[in-house]
């Protein structure tokens, strides 16, 4: 029997938008479709796609004032003005996929604008979905032909609403992030193998893969000088940072444990009290689903800072700029077991944990309904 196909366009820029794509392909596979993923910018235009994402992880590193600019100056726009703008983008490529492929749905987890353009312009009826990976929502996702919306929270669907996008086009579904963190643990086989105890008092840094999040060594160094914590680093595939905290690691053999990067990070995350982390919409998802209080790193103005600001306004994270402000918020949250609490509380609520079934769940049935239809 051969499967029904959907199509689903992401982009490389940032790991979000890519996690998001799979985990949505895999949810969409159990519910019998095949799944077709495409990074369609870098596809259709490889060599600027290549330049622009080392821009993009440029800003983020030493260029936040270029990047501030660049988010809220065009968040000040119409949207119409900047989907006039990129609907070209991309177009021969998307065509080529329709074509071979026939998809029953598309799928969006970055705003593509040449998908929808065409798929209305053209004799294609194919419905068109889009999934906003953070928990706020720049004018640069808003395209009138997008059939229908998933988001992070009702803040970004309030958002959305104001920017002259129909209420019931969007659902306030969550982010989806992998189906493991959903998955009961065996604490005890956990701490073990991660070397600590039930009793540990267990601080995580979550570096990343480009090192936005500067400091770690200084960080790790501060807060292995209390010796009731046991600090834990996850460099993802910096392998720079990975040798750089090595000697650290060997010096600290009982309290330290360094980590590149982990597939099982939820397993990291359960046994953790508290993580320091940069707020990207994914990570910051990952933390709530296992309720464990975040403290966001310098957080870069734009979608990173609309992200720290939603989780502090929760009581979810608190946002620090300095190695001092993590070792005194990370003591705040050890000596006030009322604070610690309330956090993971906030998280629960802020959380959605069927994000990818919600989102597959109605695309599934609406083309279901859209093919009785035209029978």
């Amino acid at each position: 029997m051969i499967r029904p196909t959907a199509l689903i366009l992401t982009a490389n820029y940032g790991s979000g938008h890519v996690q998001v794509a799979n985990v949505l392909a895999e949810e969409l596979k159990s519910k019998g479709f095949q799944p077709v993923l495409s990074d369609l910018f870098g596809e259709a235009h490889p060599i600027m796609s290549q330049v622009t994402q080392s821009i993009f992880i440029k800003s983020f590193s030493h260029g936040s004032s270029f990047y501030k600019w660049f988010y809220y100056g065009t968040n000040k726009l119409n949207a119409n003005t900047i989907t006039q703008f990129s609907r070209y983008l991309g177009r021969k490529r998307f065509l080529e996929l329709i074509n071979e492929h026939q998809p029953r749905f598309v799928i969006t987890t970055f705003p593509l604008h040449a998908a929808p353009f065409l798929i209305k312009k053209s004799r294609f009826n194919i419905p068109i979905y889009t999934v906003i990976t953070d928990y706020f929502a720049h004018p640069f996702w808003i395209n009138p032909s997008i059939d229908h919306y998933f988001v992070a929270s009702d803040s970004v669907k309030d958002g959305l609403v104001n920017h002259g996008v129909d209420k019931n086009k969007i659902t306030v579904s969550g982010i989806p992030i992998r189906s493991d963190f959903y998955r009961p643990i065996n604490r005890e086989d956990v701490f073990t193998e991660y070397g600590v105890t039930p009793s540990s008092r267990v601080v995580t840094i979550l570096a990343g893969a480009q090192g936005v999040l500067k400091n770690v060594k200084v960080l790790a160094q501060r807060l292995l000088k209390d010796p009731s914590l046991r600090v834990i680093v996850v460099c993802g595939k910096n392998k720079t940072l990975y040798e750089k905290l090595k000697p650290l690691a060997e010096q600290y053999s009982g309290s330290f444990q360094l980590y590149g990067y982990v597939e099982k990070l939820h397993e990291i995350l359960n046994i953790s009290h508290c993580v320091v982390t940069k707020p990207g919409g994914i990570s910051i998802t990952e933390a709530a689903a296992v309720r464990v209080p975040l403290l966001l790193y310098k957080p870069v103005p734009g979608q990173e800072g609309e992200n720290a600001k939603y989780f502090k306004e929760k009581g979810a994270a608190f946002v620090v700029h300095t190695v001092d402000e993590i070792v005194r918020n990370v003591q705040k949250l050890f000596e006030n077991e009322t604070l610690l609490s309330s956090m993971q509380r906030s998280l629960e609520l802020i959380h959605h944990p069927h994000s990818s079934s919600i989102i597959a769940d109605y695309a599934v049935e609406e083309v279901q309904e859209l093919s009785h239809v035209t029978r």
